[in-house]
């Protein structure tokens, strides 16, 4: 139908335009740095607190705080207007106002539906405000900061009142005044506790230093009644101190981290939060009453609510919401994000990947800002890395690498790393990865079999970052031993060793792989020339460099640091921008078309900057090429010219005046014409590198026994002179199929190099142009998607064949049929939007997925899982699992042990078989084909020498 043809003309539009200048946001979300266009994520959380009446919630993330009713626990309002992470929230005992810090500043806000700015901003800190604290009447306000002081506010008038002096030696990691308002705490990376009396004159020092922490102490907390102070240390203790005397009391021990403590409002209960768990235990007897668990990262704030029944807690991407009681959760506010340490564009410009230390990796739309998929299977993800053809992601994991379906999201593989992956990437053809991590160690896997081919020992501290050259000849890597080592990669020997001055963290090619960056906390970015080892330009910072990358025409170079992205420019050395950020930058990355830039940090968000290369001319080196005679000898032979050195590829060749008769095809650099036996031109040609400079050249082109070109319609696919739903199923048959250099493939209409979306909407157009066969309609388009399944049929029937095909060639065959059906699938979806009878065919390739997913996993152990339904009427499927190759037997039991029926199911290789499609099937029948009665039955797996049985329920 027409309407499907429109729909289809406007996706081929979505999917060949550039990414829009403007972007959605997946929240509320303002306050943008300048030159920001986006910003992914609502940020990593710092800290919770309940407004004194109980009515609001109030999560710190990022530079926003997201204010939330207790009713139903949704958002009513967003606080923007920081510059960096906000660190710690209070509330006025009044309710009326709120304080948070950020960076070296601190906020203060009506608490009105209406407030979108501050109505005051505290400075006076030299470094980061780490803890907030209202006094109990609401006239002061305490601040403790990394500066490694303590400050105390006038609220009404927002100054400075006193400095508390003679005190912490380093950073103060929290502060809390006790209830009756004589006492301040405060808790310093010093491993000391202080003690200091309001009412002592100013200067006096502190009343009590309170010693016996052996690591930093990360939160303090007064009883109800001001008696007592609890004292969270990463000494993996909770001390409980006598305020008067400022002795200890108890010492209470998790056997963690401790980030947090909270005495509840009735002084009966005392939480701490360390990782993954919060402890709730009773005051007086100081013993462990509850463990909560749910978290996947530290607890860093704990809040009780006022009216005493709820226990907030906080880690970096959600906030638990308790009933403590009873040690039972009753909700969870999620969309949070915790520290990026990756970003990672598709190939395709289309997808945006962003790995996070205290949580899953996430797949972003990022022309629209929307989240498309969310890997969870992962923890503390260090770095990822994209396949060259897109359709694979893989994550550098705390023990190991995973390689992921971008598409679908399934897992398709895990390469086991003793230690942190710091690092990851793909060789340019896609068949090698290398990763390097916290071992000291680079390991070279094999993508589709998952074999380690290599293993480059020379480094002696962690590898931070591992690139690839353009070419796949070369591997560079950076490590904490303070050098840069490029590797060949055939032989894995070493090439050359780069000296910086402290850790390297960030490696990256120039596009043209004549140019290595390297980064790290020497405050520098060295560029090295990779032919001689030489350095060639040093690029000043103020403070460590995490993370760079080249833009894809090789002129500027983007450096993630602190609170910053700064842009070079690579020629002349010269900074050309720099982007604020919120905290730190671990990642920064250019799309494909350089038109945006990505960068991610310690605040949990991914911001997205609008990004113009700037041009700048450089010294032109042409080909030397004078006198010389280039032949072609045929139409598909191009035309080689050769490459100076010196310059900037890629060179452009302006083959005017071409030789009579004879046209050039710019895109495929090669020349083609009407019939001649020889044909030999000497000219002047003009030569134009990257940056616009031109050169006037001479020399000769003869062209031997050109063909002239026939005209094909390329839509007819087929050959048979018409474009039918003949030619559109075949391209559906070779769906996903990439081609290579050098080939043609018919389907590949479009000749582009794969065969995908774009081909099917060439030639569903072809048809209705064509007036040939009618219009396209849902009916045509199930005659595509049953081709795309044809492809399981033929990797399924390939499977039966066990003598001609290893388990690992079954799985790869069945990867490659994965990408293609997904692919289809994503497109499919979309088409689905315009003709509500195409969501018919959503099933089918939802079953063809999860076919080919179980055909890619070959499971460590052969096993016998629970049959599904069950009970069930009248039939049921019973999945398993094989390890090996072999020859599998169900048979069906009696509860009496009386043989009922037996599935001779046959020789099956390793895989999964848990989809109806492929699981055991029994309808419910004895060996004579009568239904069998209810009740209890068993059902037992022979395969080879494993043994298993289970039971399973007929209720009729």
């Amino acid at each position: 139908m027409r309407s499907l043809i429109c729909f289809l003309s406007v996706l081929f539009f979505i999917l060949t335009v550039n990414v829009p200048a403007s972007h959605a946001q997946d929240s509320p979300e303002s306050g943008l740095p300048e030159g920001a266009i986006a910003r992914l994520g609502k940020g990593r959380i710092d800290e919770i607190a309940y407004s004194p009446d109980g009515n609001l919630l109030a999560v710190g993330a990022g530079v926003s705080i997201w204010v939330y009713n207790t009713v139903n626990y949704q958002e009513v309002a967003q606080l923007v207007g920081h510059t960096r992470r906000v660190s710690s929230i209070a509330f006025s005992p009044d309710g009326q106002t709120a304080a948070s810090a950020s960076g070296a500043e601190i906020h203060l806000w009506d608490v009105d539906p209406r407030t979108t700015t501050p109505r005051a901003t505290l400075r006076g800190h030299t470094d980061r405000v780490s803890s907030i604290a209202f006094s109990p009447d609401g006239r002061l306000l305490a601040s403790g900061s990394y500066d490694n002081t303590v400050q105390l506010w006038l609220v009404e008038s927002g100054s400075p009142l006193n400095t508390l002096t003679g005190g912490h030696t380093d950073n103060v990691h929290s502060v809390a005044f006790s209830p009756n308002g004589e006492m301040l705490a405060s808790g310093s990376r010093d491993q000391t506790v202080l003690l200091w009396f309001l009412l002592s004159p100013a200067g006096s020092g502190p009343w009590h230093t309170l010693r016996g922490h052996t690591d930093l102490v990360h939160s303090v907390a007064f009883s109800p009644d001001s008696q007592t102070l609890a004292s969270g240390s990463w000494d993996q203790t909770v001390r409980l101190w006598d305020v008067a005397s400022g002795t200890l009391r108890d010492t209470l021990e998790p056997n963690d981290w401790v980030n947090s403590v909270a005495f509840s409002i009735d002084g009966e209960t005392l939480a701490s939060g360390s990782y993954e768990k919060i402890h709730l235990w009773d005051f007086a007897t100081a013993t462990l009453r509850d463990t909560l668990t749910g978290h996947t990262r530290g607890v860093d704030s704990l809040a009780f609510s006022p009216d005493g029944q709820t226990l907030a807690s906080a880690s970096e991407e959600e906030v638990h919401l308790w009933d403590f009681a009873t040690a039972t959760r009753l909700n969870a506010l999620t969309g949070y994000t915790s520290t990026v340490n990756g970003v990672a564009f598709s190939p395709d410009g289309f997808t945006l990947a962003v790995g996070n230390w205290g949580g899953p990796v996430r797949l972003w739309d990022f022309a629209t800002a929307t989240l498309l998929n969310t890997l969870e299977d992962n923890n503390q993800v260090y770095s990822i890395a994209f396949s060259p053809d897109g359709f694979t992601l893989a994550a550098g994991n705390w023990y190991d690498v995973r390689l992921w379906d971008a598409w679908s999201g399934t897992r398709l593989n895990t390469f086991e790393h003793p230690r942190g992956v710091r690092g990851v990437a793909f060789s340019p053809d896609g068949q090698t990865l290398a990763s390097g991590g916290e071992d000291n160690e680079i390991r070279l896997w094999d993508v589709w079999s998952g074999t380690r081919l290599n293993t480059l020992t020379e480094h002696n501290n962690w590898v931070e970052s591992v690139a690839f050259s353009p070419d796949g000849q070369m591997l560079a890597s950076a490590s904490r031993d303070n050098t840069v080592r490029l590797w060949d990669v055939g032989s894995g020997t070493l090439r050359h060793t780069f000296e910086h001055n402290n850790e390297v963290l960030s490696v990256a090619f120039s596009p043209g792989g004549q140019t290595l960056a390297s980064a790290g906390w020497d405050r520098t970015v060295r560029l090295w020339d990779v032919g001689s080892g030489t350095r060639l330009n040093t690029f000043e910072h103020r403070s460590g460099v995490r993370s760079v990358a080249f833009s894809p025409d090789g002129q500027t170079l983007a450096a993630g640091s602190s609170s910053a992205v700064h842009i070079w420019n690579v020629g002349s050395g010269t900074r050309l921008n720099t982007f604020e950020h919120t905290d730190w930058v671990r990642s920064v990355a250019f799309s494909p078309d350089g038109a945006t830039l990505a960068s991610g940090g310690d605040d949990g968000t991914v911001l997205l900057w609008g990004f113009t290369p700037t041009t700048t001319t450089i010294a032109f080196n042409p080909p030397t090429i004078a006198d010389q005679t280039f032949t072609v000898n045929t139409l598909i032979s191009p035309l080689q010219l050769p490459v100076a050195t010196g310059g900037t590829p890629p060179y452009i060749y302006d083959l005017s005046p071409i030789p009579d008769g004879l046209y050039f095809d710019a895109t495929a650099q090669s020349l083609a014409g009407t019939p001649t036996t020889l044909g030999i031109t000497n000219a002047t040609y003009t030569v134009t590198d990257a940056t616009g400079a031109s050169a006037a050249l001479n020399f000769t082109i003869e062209v031997v026994s050109v063909e002239p070109p026939i005209e094909v319609d390329p839509l007819d696919v087929n050959g048979d002179g018409q474009v039918t739903v003949i030619d559109l199923a075949i391209v559906a048959l070779f769906y996903g199929t990439r081609v290579p250099a050098g080939l043609s493939l018919p389907a590949d209409v479009n000749a582009d190099g794969i065969v995908n979306i774009l081909d099917l909407t060439a030639v569903a157009q072809g048809i209705d142009a064509a007036g040939n066969a009618g219009t396209l309609n849902a009916d045509d388009v199930g005659v595509v998607l049953e081709a795309v399944a044809e492809q399981v049929n033929v990797i399924e029937r390939i499977a039966e064949a066990p003598a001609h095909f290893s388990t690992s060639q079954q799985a790869g065959l069945a990867g490659v049929a994965y990408r293609n059906v997904g692919a289809a699938f994503a497109d499919v979806k979309h088409l689905a939007t315009d003709d509500v009878r195409l969501g018919k065919w959503m099933p089918l390739l939802q079953e063809l997925l999860h076919r080919l997913a179980e055909m890619q996993e070959i499971p460590d152990t052969t096993a016998l899982l629970p049959n599904y339904p069950n009970p069930f009427n009248p039939e049921t499927w019973i999945p398993y699992q094989l390890s090996i190759l072999a020859e599998v037997t169900l048979s069906i039991y009696s509860v009496d042990g009386r043989l009922v029926r037996t599935l001779k199911i046959g020789h099956q290789p390793a895989g999964v078989y848990q989809s109806k499609h492929r699981a055991a099937y029994w309808d419910g029948r004895n060996q004579h084909g009568e239904p069998v009665a209810s009740g209890v039955y068993f059902y037992t797996l022979t395969a080879g020498e494993f043994t298993a049985t289970r039971k399973l329920l007929i209720a009729k």
